[in-house]
Parts: C-alpha cells; sequence; structure tokens
C-alpha cells in the first residue's frame, strides 16, 4: 500500500477559509499565460504582501529572541531567513512543488529558487488574508523554526564575504553601481577595482546588490579554480 499523501494544508497545519486565496497562492502565472480564458488572479500581488510580512514577523521574532545581539547580527540574521536560498529550502520541506500549478506544459516545477520561493511568499501573502497576522506569524515560526540555530544565522552574507575577499586579495572595497528599476525589482552592479565586475537582480536593492556579489563570487571560483589556486 503507498503511503498517504498530505495535502498542503495538513502539512502546515492550517485550514483555508477563502479556497479563492488558497488557489491563488498555489497557481503560478505561467498558468495564465497559457490559459488566457481563466480569469483568476495569479499570485504575483499575493508575492508582493507575504514578502512584507515575512519580514515584518522575522525581524519581530529575531529582536525578541536575541534581545543582546546588535543590529548588524539582528540584519544578517534576517537577511539569511528571508533570502531566496532558504525559502526555496523551506518549499521543499514542505513539497510546495506538489501542490503547484505550474504551466509549462507538463505541470511540473522547474529547479529554479525563484519559482519555488516567490510561492513561498504568495502563501504567506495568502494566509496573512485569511487569517490574520496572529495565525500566520504561528506558522511562519513553524515553517523557519530550523533555520534560527546560531550557526545558520551566523552565516555571513554575499557582500560580506566578497568585502573580505577583497580587501585580502586586492586591498579594496566592492563598489556597487548602476541600481535601476525593472520589471521585478531593481538590477545592480558590483565592481572590484577595473578587471571585475556582475549584475545581480532583487526585489529591493539589498536582495540585488546581494545577488550580484553572489554572482561576483561564482566568477572569482571560477577563476581560482581554473588557474589551479586556492580563493
Amino acid at each position: 500500500m503507498s503511503p498517504k499523501k498530505h495535502t498542503l494544508e495538513e502539512t502546515i497545519g492550517y485550514q483555508f477559509k477563502n479556497r479563492e486565496l488558497y488557489n491563488q497562492a498555489v497557481t503560478h502565472s505561467s498558468c495564465f499565460n497559457e490559459k488566457r480564458e481563466v480569469k483568476r488572479s495569479d499570485n504575483e500581488k499575493l508575492e508582493f504582501l507575504g514578502d512584507a510580512i515575512l519580514n515584518t514577523v522575522i525581524s519581530i521574532i529575531l529582536y525578541k529572541r536575541f534581545r543582546d545581539r546588535d543590529e548588524g547580527f539582528l540584519s544578517n540574521a534576517r537577511s539569511s531567513l528571508v533570502k531566496r536560498e532558504t525559502l526555496t529550502a523551506i518549499a521543499k520541506d514542505i513539497k510546495l512543488d506538489k501542490h503547484m500549478s505550474y504551466g509549462n506544459g507538463d505541470g511540473s516545477v522547474p529547479e529554479e529558487s525563484k519559482v519555488l520561493s516567490n510561492m513561498v511568499e504568495a502563501l504567506i501573502g495568502a494566509l496573512y488574508l485569511d487569517s490574520g497576522i496572529r495565525n500566520t506569524s504561528k506558522i511562519i515560526r513553524k515553517l523557519f523554526s530550523a533555520y534560527f540555530t546560531e550557526e545558520k544565522l551566523a552565516e555571513k552574507n554575499p557582500k560580506n564575504i566578497l568585502q573580505e575577499l577583497s580587501q585580502k586579495k586586492w586591498g579594496m572595497l566592492p563598489r556597487y553601481k548602476f541600481p535601476r528599476k525593472t520589471k521585478n525589482g531593481f538590477a545592480v552592479m558590483v565592481f572590484v577595482g577595473k578587471e571585475y565586475k556582475a549584475r545581480g537582480t532583487g526585489k529591493s536593492k539589498k536582495e540585488a546588490e546581494q545577488s550580484a556579489a553572489r554572482t561576483l563570487l561564482e566568477v572569482l571560483a571560477e577563476q581560482e579554480r581554473e588557474e589551479g589556486t586556492p580563493c
């Protein structure tokens, strides 16, 4: 006998009162590119709301849990918790891809972190509209419980890593320039001297800078591997 398949609501421990909100949260916008006759709204506005709710709730949790830590630690900890990689990991923890509607022909969700992380934000936005901030906060605590360890929260963000590497190897700081608005947020360029540069995008300037730093770190690491010398 095959094991029972749990619904997403069973997994997160919440039953939606408004089924339309639930359907909206788990339906990717690509479905409406394929099915133009469908009138139901996609989840992009829920992503926007969920992003704001998530940042607020995570900030409150960190403030209360780490009262003896400074603003720098709290800021880095929040960035670690709400970054795309963490949201993608949470999406996989709750098998969100198994409950999503995705319009790529066969319905399977691509292994792309942006899709899964955005769906987590949409789900949080829908939870807030359906049940308010108290229940949403409880579910966020549950979903993120494994990520509130000191070890995970102490992880350095890409900007800090790039800054330390740049100072150590070249005696200079990275420069972030040309922030500009895009359809989905911001785009930023990062430069280390005149030789190294990379582009990053994100919903905010800060996220775009993190993305640019991460990309440049990958470029530098690949260069080091080709040269056969440790970074």
